[in-house]
């Protein structure tokens, strides 16, 4: 995952917690539950890759795969592998164990 500079991370995260805040709202509201947010936080991501990308070339929507692939990425190395790592401490390794 590219690490943007400061400066520029400062101006999206400010961007960014305003959809956050508004989807939390949204929540506490009652609009729709916690289960529904994994579509539309799905959906805010859909549409922020259809504007960049959608009349663009094959190369630029290639592109756009790479930009949702990273992010992916990024946070199972952050998030995903750090509990499945404290999960293996825990309860052991499959491959070390025999059954």
């Amino acid at each position: 995952m590219p690490y943007i500079k400061e400066e520029q991370r400062k101006g999206i995260k400010e961007m960014t917690e305003k959809i956050i805040k508004e989807l939390e709202a949204r929540v506490a509201a009652g609009w729709y539950s916690q289960k529904d947010l994994c579509g539309n936080i799905t959906y805010v991501v859909f549409l922020l890759i259809r504007h960049f990308y959608e009349d663009k070339g094959w190369y630029d929507k290639s592109d756009a795969l790479k930009v949702c692939n990273s992010a992916s990425h990024e946070f199972e190395r952050r998030f995903i592998d750090p509990y499945e790592d404290k999960k293996i401490g825990e309860n052991g390794d499959a491959k070390t164990r025999k059954v």
